[in-house]
């Protein structure tokens, strides 16, 4: 087993775990992360609950709740999913130990971060999806994506340029991939509060430049109440606003880095993947903006909703791979 193939089974992954992120995606826009109420199993059994038996023992084992076979079933295909791509990031991890030279930090932390995914799905539902644990379940989602997709590059036998980039450059990226995290969490918390169309209307919100609604108060309690189910949306409409509004700003102030990142960088005489890989996030980067205003003007479609969830993903594994690039070619790290 060459480094080669570790880098194309890396990068399989990576596109794998665009699935599954699509998939989770797919099941909080439909209602359907507590699909089944339970976990691992789904109302107390093995696999959802499909014939007139294990419905009515279902009902036997939670009472009180709504039994609907089509979250449970987008539910579980999620967990299945996941589970196979666990089982795939341990194999990477295991070959990569096994049979290469190269340093396999990379990929154990791979493997401790499935571990810690499997931990937050289970939260995600023995929680009643609280923002904050969906929220940071769907970034270490992005987190794996974009972990595998280094590990294709570090594997790829792809080399840094011997001239260090200059100093500006690294600021302007840096500062890029910052505000590209803080702006998928904004994301995710906006998601998983149901605040995705507390503004309707794009450019303005609520035909306000700043709406008199806003309310900050309790919009980023990342604490949250006890024993409360949040599927639905929990939180006052102000705040709702809040949350959106600070999406849209956050937004603003990473296309400006971001337009000065790629135009230092394209300047470049060198550092070619750097360039490439910049480049092709362009792509992805504008994709990205005309997803979040069509989410807003066509009322959050969930072809599209999805879309901008998976598009999310892919442009955090370009930036981070720059950043990575970045911090190597300056620290002279390998």
């Amino acid at each position: 087993m060459d480094d080669l193939k570790i880098a194309k089974l890396s990068f399989i992954g990576a596109l794998f775990t665009l699935v599954v992120i699509s998939l989770g995606a797919w099941v909080r826009l439909t209602d359907a992360g507590l699909g089944c109420p339970d976990w691992p199993g789904c109302y107390g059994l093995l696999t959802t609950p499909d014939t007139a038996d294990e419905l009515a023992k279902a009902k036997e084992n939670y009472p009180d709740t709504d039994i609907d076979v089509g979250k449970a079933w987008r539910e579980m295909l999620h967990r299945y999913m996941a589970g196979i791509l666990g089982l795939y990031v341990f194999f990477i991890t295991f070959i990569s130990v096994k049979y290469s030279k190269k340093n396999y930090t990379l990929p154990v932390l791979l493997s401790v971060l499935i571990v810690i995914q499997a931990i937050m799905g289970m939260l995600t539902v023995t929680m009643l999806v609280k923002p904050t644990i969906v929220t940071t379940h769907l970034f270490f989602g992005m987190l794996t994506a974009t972990l595998l997709f280094i590990n294709a590059i570090n594997y790829s036998g792809i080399s840094v340029s011997p001239k260090r980039i200059p100093f500006f450059a690294l600021v302007l990226i840096s500062a890029t991939w910052l505000f590209l995290i803080a702006q998928i969490l904004l994301g995710g918390w906006t998601s998983t509060n149901y605040a995705s169309l507390a503004c309707t209307d794009f450019p303005k919100c609520l035909d306000q430049w700043y709406p008199k609604e806003i309310v900050f108060d309790g919009a980023f309690d990342l604490i949250g109440l006890p024993d409360v189910n949040y599927e639905g949306g929990v939180l006052a409409y102000g705040a709702k606003v809040a949350i959106h509004y600070s999406h849209r700003i956050t937004a603003l102030i990473l296309t400006v880095i971001y337009i000065l990142a790629v135009y230092t960088v394209l300047k470049l005489k060198e550092h070619i993947i750097l360039k490439k890989l910049m480049g092709v996030s362009t792509i992805f980067f504008i994709l990205q903006i005309i997803l979040g205003i069509s989410n807003v003007v066509y009322s959050l479609p969930l072809n599209i909703a999805v879309w901008h969830t998976m598009n999310a993903a892919i442009l955090m594994a370009f930036i981070s791979s720059a950043f990575y690039y970045c911090l190597i070619s300056f620290y002279k790290i390998k």
